[in-house]
């Protein structure tokens, strides 16, 4: 009773080992366009496939046996096979190419390895464009990227990463810097850096803020207080005439 008790218990730890050795996973990232290579086995075989499957495809890709390689049609052109070991590398992948990539070696599921690609865009150059609002004097920066998704955005002012003032604030998931009050001391040159898991890159805007001019309202304010001062002026100078005039004529 006990021996086969040990019995059907060493073959559930088989099955196990077997189903946990034919689901082993290892995971890539990759840019477009780039080139990934695909381990192979290192122990001797029959026969090797590799097969390639996402959420809506089953494709073969290549099958070595006997030193003869198979390459499907898919691949044709794409892939580069080692005939040794049954590893490849795949040319200018695409996002399309993003899935799971199944070697099986001897129809054996412990030599069976599944390894997951996730192909990203890199990022294009952040384009940094300015609004600047002279009625309140803000400055405002934003920097965006035409390819690919930032999934980082810092802003730096000649190395120093901002903000780093009350008057200065992020917004937009970093996308948009704003200086509030911005003085001429804010010129100078602001870099945007951005990063995915496969790219980085930044650009540098040079801003450039201006004396604050007084605001139309102001200028006819001083123009007034300025026109009613010479008036009184004139009229003091005059009055002082008359009374000069009229004590000499005493």
């Amino acid at each position: 009773m006990m021996t086969f008790g040990c019995s059907i218990l060493c073959l559930l730890q088989l099955l196990s080992n077997r189903i946990s050795a034919q689901w082993t996973r290892d995971s890539k990232l990759a840019a477009t366009g780039s080139s990934i290579p695909f381990p192979g086995t290192d122990k001797k075989f029959s026969n090797l496939n590799w097969d390639f499957s996402d959420s809506s495809r089953n494709l073969p890709i290549t099958e070595v046996y006997g030193g003869n390689i198979i390459i499907y049609e898919k691949y044709k052109n794409r892939i580069k096979v080692d005939r040794s070991d049954g590893s490849f590398q795949l040319k200018d992948v695409a996002k399309a190419d993003s899935g799971h990539y199944k070697m099986t070696v001897d129809l054996d599921p412990q030599r069976t390895r599944i390894l997951t690609l996730k192909v990203i865009d890199p990022l294009s150059t952040p384009s940094i464009s300015c609004e600047n609002h002279p009625e309140n004097y803000t400055a405002v920066l934003n920097c965006t990227v035409q390819r690919g998704r930032a999934t980082s955005i810092v802003w730096s002012r000649e190395g120093v990463v901002l903000p780093v003032c009350p008057r200065q604030s992020l917004s937009d998931g970093n996308v948009t810097f704003t200086i509030w009050r911005a003085e001429k001391s804010d010129s100078g040159y602001y870099t945007c850096s951005v990063e995915n898991q496969v790219s980085r890159t930044n650009s540098t805007y040079q801003l450039v803020i201006e004396d604050h001019e007084p605001n139309p309202r102001s200028r006819i304010g001083l123009y007034l207080t300025i026109g009613l001062m010479i008036i009184v002026l004139l009229v003091f100078i005059s009055l002082l005439v008359h009374a000069w005039t009229a004590f000499l004529n005493e």
